[in-house]
């Protein structure tokens, strides 16, 4: 019956539930027997079936602690099985997290690195549009400079008379400057 029970749990605890309730059920028989008899006043009857009452109770009692061996077993059993179905699934919910925290630890490296490089583009372009400011002022530097002197040669050939102001100044990247805030900012960040 043991080996039944291993691999039949179920089938063990009815088997012994039925044989607990037949015992049962003929003890039963057998003290309503014994109170017949003891009311019939047959006493050699009702030692009898004393006996037979006697020798059955262990027989019972074994029964019956069985039924509780099986059913505790199997209660057992089936908590340790809710337990590993318990535990399979916080395997599978660790795995899912573990997986998804990887993805996600992923995903902030990159987008940690791309912001690293769009600060940093952002950088080299404020370093090259103050670069590029710096040389605009030089070269209308040189356009006012040419302009003095293309008024100089047409003042020396006859062609202009000398101005009597400084009117040769080229100043639209100051003006252009003067009216960003963002240009003036570039310019003024050093870069």
């Amino acid at each position: 019956m043991a080996t039944d029970a291993a691999v039949h749990p179920a089938e063990a605890l009815e088997t012994a539930r039925a044989e607990a309730k037949r015992l049962r059920n003929q003890l039963a028989s057998h003290e309503s027997a014994l109170t017949e008899a003891l009311e019939a006043k047959d006493y050699r009857r009702a030692e009898d079936i004393q006996q037979q009452a006697n020798a059955l109770r262990p027989a019972v009692l074994l029964a019956e602690a069985q039924v509780s061996a099986f059913q505790a077993a199997s209660d057992a059993l089936q908590a340790h099985r809710e337990a590993e179905t318990a535990a399979a699934r916080q395997r599978a919910a660790e795995e899912r997290a573990d997986a998804q925290l990887a993805e996600a630890a992923a995903g902030e490296r990159e987008a940690h690195e791309e912001a690293a490089a769009h600060l940093q583009a952002a950088r080299d372009a404020i370093t090259g549009a103050a670069a590029a400011l710096r040389r605009a002022f030089e070269a209308e530097l040189r356009e006012s400079e040419y302009r003095r002197n293309i008024h100089e040669i047409e003042v020396s050939v006859g062609r202009a008379e000398r101005a009597g102001f400084n009117g040769f100044e080229v100043n639209n990247v100051k003006v252009a400057v003067d009216l960003s805030p963002a240009l003036t900012a570039i310019l003024r960040s050093g870069a």
